[in-house]
């Protein structure tokens, strides 16, 4: 007998305990993707994510709401893995702590397990040089098992 579970984010279809087939939710975004959706090894599944305004525009505010399901309690020790690159240029790369990063959108570590949500807003400058933008992002355990990952692209006119 087959039966359909809902966890979080992902509807999961199963047969005498064993995962037949995962569909992830999409995101109806031109700028961020979730590169981790509907890989049961990360352990954040993303259920809705959306910035605003999609592309981001230099000099205004950029609003990011996101929800999400954690399989697991997230804490000290877990990293984020950060690269921009303008054009084939990397720009920036720099691992930053996990907790450290929460706690400046107003959450507390550990994450628990269960439903997450964030709201967010930043104030992009506007002397953001002209050109394309490719944001990776990699959220990672302590171990180095895989939390979540972001892949964002914006184009940036003069």
């Amino acid at each position: 007998v087959a039966y359909a579970n809902v966890i979080g984010r992902r509807d999961v279809f199963e047969f005498n305990e064993q995962i037949l087939i995962t569909f992830p939710t999409t995101f109806d975004s031109k700028t961020i993707q979730d590169c981790g959706s509907g890989n049961p090894e990360y352990i954040l599944q993303i259920s809705y994510l959306e910035i605003n305004p999609d592309p981001p525009q230099k000099g205004q505010q950029l609003s990011i709401s996101a929800k999400g399901y954690l399989s697991e309690e997230v804490g000290e020790g877990s990293y984020i893995d950060l690269t921009v690159k303008l054009g084939l240029i990397k720009l920036l790369h720099q691992r930053l702590d996990l907790c450290e990063q929460v706690e400046k959108v107003d959450k507390k570590c550990p994450l628990e397990e269960g439903e997450q949500t964030l709201e967010h807003t930043v104030t992009l400058p506007r002397e953001i040089p002209p050109g394309k933008y490719i944001v990776d992002v990699y959220v990672k355990t302590p171990d180095h098992r895989p939390i979540a990952c972001f892949k964002a692209t914006a184009f940036f006119r003069p």
